[in-house]
């Protein structure tokens, strides 16, 4: 009887093993858009909201990275989309009208632009402990009529079941970031 109370306990364990950090998504797709028009996309300097100074430029490093390891679309060279942003006076990019949604992406020749936002990156206290949180907002405007054909929100945290159990190292912002939006890619590439 032991045995099998030990034998339980470790299952469950094991099975937690992988639980922990992801605090929630959510996100949308546009029920009728042919996505297999969008060959071609720029990913736009993401908006830093919260008090994590490299925040936004972290994300859209690690973004861009993990979108053309998919390689799911061609992506446009950052230097390019700056280069067009600073031609057509756009300073805050996070609410673009769809005309120059549509303008952009013309001066790019993209089908689809990739906007974001770091809306939280701070470090919590949780307990004893301190914890990571992450929080990034990302959406994919085509650029024939300006429309939002997804859009996603997610959230992470450094804590896993293993760093709770043991109080072993938590992740670092950087991880934290790189998994939040992992979590955002899957929403639109699986």
């Amino acid at each position: 009887m032991r045995h099998l109370i030990l034998v339980i306990v470790l299952a469950s364990l094991l099975g937690l093993s992988g639980c922990g950090g992801s605090m929630g998504s959510t996100s949308f797709l546009h029920p009728g858009f042919d996505f297999g028009f969008i060959e071609q996309v720029g990913v736009v300097p993401f908006e830093n909201l919260s008090a994590d100074q490299s925040g936004g430029a972290r994300a859209t490093r690690y973004f861009t990275t993990a979108l053309l390891s998919a390689e799911a679309f061609d992506v446009v060279e950052p230097g390019e989309v700056s280069r067009a942003l600073e031609k057509q006076g756009l300073i805050s990019t996070a609410q673009l009208t769809e005309e120059q949604a549509i303008s952009l992406g013309r001066e790019l020749r993209v089908q689809g632009l990739f906007l974001g936002s770091m809306s939280e990156s701070a470090r919590l206290r949780s307990g004893s402990k301190n914890v990571t949180v992450v929080t990034v907002n990302i959406r994919l405007v085509e650029t024939e009529t300006g429309t939002t054909v997804w859009s996603v929100t997610n959230t992470e945290d450094s804590s896993s079941f293993w760093s709770n159990l043991f109080g072993t190292n938590q992740k670092s912002p950087s991880e934290v970031t790189r998994r939040c939006i992992d979590g955002c890619l899957d929403s639109l590439l699986d």
